[in-house]
This record gives structure tokens, C-alpha cells and sequence, in this order.
């Protein structure tokens, strides 16, 4: 008789599911473009079976997507197990546009699948196939649960469904058999031993304690620190979302990061700060009665070469310099900020501790934390950024074109701001509510003129300092 299985979930894994609400679906997600003209058959549609196939052969490198949710009785604790019934049918789905099928009504339609839950007693994901999009394209929604995925796992799975070559050869699906579910007993009895094993372990984490008290104390006091109150958190969510989206070339926002300094992703970080002034500005705010705009910026945590699916994250709260009219000023101030998060204040060692120490306990240390942090309104704002393949990518022979990611809404939050790099680009995904954001196309517009702005700031840098060395080599 084979062994039976299971594999207990992290406590922050499970803190997806826990705070997971009825206007709050808490799957992560990303809309990725091919050019449909490479699967597309003779009677004009795609070749759903090939791609089906292909799929169902993706899933064998990917074990998970064949697990489903289980609970441990009596404590609660969530499982994964191998899903007996599960259909591959159920999760690759095929859908169409009307006519014309132009971008936004393909906004329109990712916006609305997103906003609907995962079933919870199945493996917890969907991939939408969408013909019919303009311009010989069709688009792959993919919905997987936080639970199962951080961005950087989020990568592996667009590993294992595209490749590098066009040409490269096709995986045949290989015969897969669930493993048997443990009994009730079984799964009380392993959720037991890990709790006591834990608590003995306890007593070695003392000097990860000391080492980063002083972390662990600004994880707390900035996550129980109410964020100032405006119209990005001023009401919890529908459930409803809008979905729109952004490219800019990865070259221009390198060279807006050699041009006044920082990384890239302050480059995002201070675009995203002038497009919130911009927009609040215009909505007759006055943000320089607004001390500290919270956001939230999760930061990887996997060691060097890390691997696996799950999530391996700190959430880091940084308050973002709205107030500062002057770019070049705001591009400085938010390179301080983000600096201090990740050197000197250990935020990062901070939450990892709380994590481990989770996990060998119980998950409502950080459920808890998470809760309150919802009911406090501790910040206003989600940006995540995660670095993708620099090369083109095919699924099967069709081309990738652009991918937008997605990152889910908490209760009280109604915009978050997701970003993927790919060949070249820097694809920026955003979700928000559809009650209480629904501009979130103009919101797009500003954050698109704020970075024309340092676009100009940056040409203009780099030609003094070309001018300074010509200078130079004549004097």
C-alpha cells in the first residue's frame, strides 16, 4: 500500500488563507499577451488540446498544483494533500472576447475574474485561456492562491509553463497518481509532534533574539502604527476589482537610476510616490498635511540560489515623502528611506523571526499580526516588484509579449501595484477596487507623466555631465 501524504504549510502561508475575506480573495495572479497567429488553426481558433496537453505536462515539475487544502482536526492548521479527483479541466479554462476585443475590454475581463475566490476544495488555482484579443493575440490569466506562491515562486511557475527556444520540444504528460490522504489521527498526531518539537527548538533562538531585538522591535511598532488617512484607505473593499496595466522600457529606468542615483527600484518606488501627489493633488487633497504615506514593500528573503514554491517574504513599511514637491528631492529622500529599511533598521531580520518562530509554534502569531495591522489601516499602499527573465519567452511557438502582474487587496485597501521586468521591460499591474478606485486609469496617467518627468530630469543630468567633461578634456 503507498505511504500516505501531507506537507504542512508555513505560518505565513497560512496567513494567506486566514486572512483571506468574502470582498478579499487573497489569490495572487498576472495577465501574460502571446501572439496567437503560431497556435492559431485553420478554422481561425487556438489549438485549445495542444495547449491543454502541454499544460497538464508543465504540472509534472510542479507537484503542488495537483495538492489541495486539508485541515488538521482540532487545531486547525492547514495541510497540503495530493487531490484525488483532480481534473485538469477544471482548472485550464477557455473563454473569448467579443468583438473587438480591444485592450480594454481584455482589462475589463481580467479585472472580473480576478475578483472572484478560488474553490477551496480544489488545488487552488485557474489559467484562463482568452482568444479573440486584437491584434492576433490572445491572453493566459493566470490566478494562483498567496498561499501557494510569493512573486519569486510565481517565477518557477512561468518557468515551468514557457521556455527560451520556439522550437524546443514538446513534454508528454506523465501518468500521475495521488497519494493517499492521512487519517484524522495521523494528521493530529504529526500537527502534535511538530508543536512540541517547536517548543524544544525554542530555546535555541535566543541569539537570533538578541541579534535582532532591535528589528524585531520596528517591525512592531511600525506595524501597529496607523497610516494617515486618505482616499487609497478610507473605506474597506468591494467585491469587485478593475484591472489596468503600464510598460516602460527597462533602459529608461536604468537610466534614470544612473542619472540621480538609487536602484531600480527606487526608481519605482519615487514614480509611484510623485504619481500618489499628483493624483491626490487633483482630487484637491493637501498632501502636505499628509506626514508619512505608508506602503508596504515586501522584500524576497530566499538565501542565494533558493528555490521552491511557498512564500519566502518580509513586509517592510516605509513612509513614502508625498509632502516633497521637488523630484530630484523626493528621488533622494526615498533612496534614504529604503536604504535605512533594508541596513539599519533590520526590519527584515525582525519579521523573518517572527516567521520562524511561527512556524514552529503556531500560525496565529502571525495571523494575529496581520489582523491588526487590517484593523489599524497600518499602511496605504502595496508596491512589489520582481525581477523576470531578461529574454523573449515562448509558449510552445507563440512568442510572450507582455505580462502584467497582479497583487491581491487587503480588507481596508484599494490599490495595489505589482511589477514584473521581461525582455526589456518593466510591466507594471494594477488592481483596485472597483467601488471606491475607479479611477484607477488616471491614477496609470499620472504615474506615467511622473516618470516622463524624471525621464527629463535624468536626459537633462546626463547632458551637464557629458557638457562638465567636455569641458574638461578642452581646458
Amino acid at each position: 500500500m503507498p505511504e500516505t501524504f501531507h506537507e504542512r504549510l508555513s505560518a505565513l502561508d497560512a496567513t494567506f488563507l486566514d486572512v483571506e475575506g468574502k470582498t478579499a480573495p487573497m489569490h495572487v495572479g498576472a495577465a501574460l499577451l502571446f501572439d496567437a497567429k503560431p497556435l492559431t488553426l485553420d478554422h481561425g481558433g487556438l489549438d485549445i488540446e495542444r495547449l491543454t496537453r502541454y499544460t497538464t505536462a508543465a504540472l509534472d515539475s510542479i507537484p503542488r498544483y495537483r495538492q489541495r487544502i486539508e485541515w488538521v482536526p482540532g487545531l486547525g492548521h492547514p495541510v497540503w494533500v495530493d487531490d484525488q479527483r483532480f481534473n485538469m479541466h477544471f482548472h485550464l479554462r477557455h473563454t473569448r472576447l467579443p468583438m473587438p476585443g480591444d485592450e480594454r475590454m481584455l482589462k475589463r475581463l481580467v479585472g472580473r475574474l480576478f475578483s472572484q475566490h478560488l474553490d477551496r476544495s480544489r488545488p487552488l488555482w485557474e489559467f484562463w485561456v482568452v482568444e479573440g484579443v486584437e491584434n492576433d493575440t490572445f491572453a493566459l490569466i493566470v490566478k494562483v492562491h498567496h498561499c501557494m506562491v510569493d512573486g519569486i515562486a510565481g517565477v518557477q511557475l512561468l518557468e515551468a509553463l514557457v521556455q527560451i527556444m520556439p522550437d524546443a520540444q514538446e513534454r508528454e504528460p506523465q501518468p500521475w497518481s495521488p497519494r493517499p490522504m492521512p487519517s484524522r489521527v495521523e494528521l493530529l498526531r504529526s500537527e502534535v509532534k511538530h508543536r512540541v518539537d517547536g517548543l524544544r527548538e525554542l530555546s535555541h533562538y535566543m541569539p537570533r533574539v538578541r541579534k535582532n531585538f532591535q528589528g524585531l522591535t520596528n517591525v512592531l511598532r511600525s506595524g501597529m502604527k496607523p497610516a494617515p488617512k486618505t482616499l487609497f484607505t478610507e473605506r474597506d473593499v468591494s467585491p469587485y476589482r478593475r484591472f489596468d496595466w503600464t510598460s516602460f522600457a527597462l533602459d529608461e529606468v536604468k537610466a534614470i537610476k544612473n542619472a540621480l542615483g538609487g536602484t531600480i527600484n527606487d526608481v519605482v518606488v519615487a514614480t509611484t510616490t510623485g504619481a500618489v501627489r499628483r493624483f491626490l493633488i487633483r482630487r484637491n487633497e493637501n498632501v502636505d498635511a499628509i506626514e508619512g504615506f505608508r506602503t508596504l514593500l515586501p522584500v524576497n528573503t530566499r538565501k542565494m540560489g533558493g528555490i521552491g514554491v511557498g512564500n519566502h517574504v518580509a513586509m517592510l513599511l516605509a513612509d513614502l515623502p508625498i509632502s516633497e514637491p521637488d523630484p530630484i528631492k523626493r528621488m533622494k529622500r526615498v533612496t534614504e528611506i529604503t536604504t535605512e529599511l533594508k541596513k539599519e533598521s533590520n526590519q527584515t531580520g525582525g519579521a523573518e523571526l517572527i516567521e520562524d518562530i511561527a512556524d514552529l509554534t503556531t500560525k496565529r502569531i502571525v495571523s494575529e499580526l496581520y489582523r491588526a495591522a487590517m484593523q489599524l489601516r497600518t499602511y496605504n499602499l502595496v508596491i512589489t516588484n520582481v525581477p523576470g527573465p531578461p529574454m523573449p519567452l515562448y509558449l510552445l511557438s507563440s512568442p510572450m509579449k507582455a505580462i502584467y502582474p497582479m497583487v491581491p487587496l487587503m480588507q481596508n485597501q484599494n490599490l495595489g501595484i505589482a511589477l514584473f521586468s521581461y525582455n526589456g521591460g518593466l510591466h507594471w499591474g494594477f488592481n483596485a477596487d472597483w467601488e471606491s478606485f475607479p479611477d484607477v486609469h488616471e491614477f496609470v496617467e499620472d504615474l506615467e507623466a511622473t516618470f516622463e518627468e524624471y525621464k527629463a530630469l535624468a536626459h537633462a543630468r546626463a547632458s551637464e555631465v557629458s557638457e562638465s567633461k567636455e569641458a574638461s578634456a578642452h581646458s
